[in-house]
């Protein structure tokens, strides 16, 4: 190889290594970081008390937990408590007890992945109830902004807990939308090739049933708006009735599983696949 081309096969190749290395790195740190053990810590001993209370007064999903599962999920919680920021709006007083159930919401959803922050949303505004939007021009009771705000209607993201099998829960199904896309503006998403290539399929049974749609649905008809919603509303009944959209819809429930990586059939394994 003649000495003349060795600078430039340098430049040509030094940025292409230098990025995977930097990928792989960011890659094994999210996997290092996914279980920080904070409800060992004793600082945070009448947090994870409150926690714990709380947990099993309104979700579900926490009580079928293990101990050793209650203890990944209150860690998990505490961090995002540190993390996300919330602000009350419309006279919407933020306490403690709204940012855990708010957030506890967010543990559900992401409680099998390695990256479980969305930290792309990292503000939080709550609302008494139903609210004004400016983007939509309408009144919303929740809203997903691409930018990384999550709006919230507290009345109706507690109702969502109030009545845990009704497929309607409104923080379940907002931080649906964040974890899309947060996941789509990761740099290293490309990595995540077994979540991309279900991502899509979700996508392929949206437009089928958009085709094919019948008259009466286990999924509610809000579902047919779009890609998006499909896979919000998907993840509503995933955990409020997952017995019956097993019955309903297998291939999307299998998806959805593997998307999230957990089955919520599987109780006695901690939601494990």
């Amino acid at each position: 190889m003649p000495l003349i081309l060795v600078p430039y096969l340098v430049g040509f190749f030094l940025p292409i290594v230098s990025y995977n290395v930097y990928a792989i790195t960011k890659f094994v740190k999210t996997k290092l970081s996914s279980n920080p053990d904070l409800a060992s810590f004793p600082k945070y001993k009448i947090l994870v008390w409150k926690i714990h209370r709380l947990m099993m007064s309104v979700n579900p999903y926490y009580v079928g937990l293990s101990k050793v599962g209650r203890m990944k999920f209150i860690s998990r919680l505490i961090y995002l408590i540190v993390q996300k920021r919330f602000e009350g709006r419309e006279g919407e007083v933020v306490t403690l007890e709204k940012k855990i159930i708010i957030l506890g919401a967010l543990v559900q959803l992401t409680f099998g992945l390695d990256k479980f922050t969305v930290k792309k949303f990292g503000f939080i505004a709550l609302y008494p109830t139903i609210f004004y939007s400016r983007i939509v021009k309408g009144k919303v009771k929740g809203l997903t902004v691409s930018n990384g705000i999550l709006l919230l209607s507290w009345t109706d993201a507690f109702q969502g807990f109030h009545n845990s099998n009704d497929n309607l829960n409104l923080a379940l199904h907002e931080w649906s939308h964040a974890l899309i896309i947060d996941h789509k503006n990761d740099d290293i998403h490309w990595l995540y090739s077994t979540l991309n290539k279900h991502l899509k399929k979700m996508d392929k049974f949206y437009k089928e049933m958009k085709k094919f749609k019948e008259e009466r649905s286990y999924l509610r008809d809000y579902a047919l708006t779009n890609t998006h919603e499909f896979f919000a509303v998907c993840v509503e009944h995933f955990f409020e009735t997952p017995e019956d959209f097993y019955q309903n819809h297998k291939d999307i429930f299998y998806v959805l599983c593997r998307i999230l990586n957990q089955n919520p059939l599987s109780r006695e394994k901690d939601y494990k696949l």
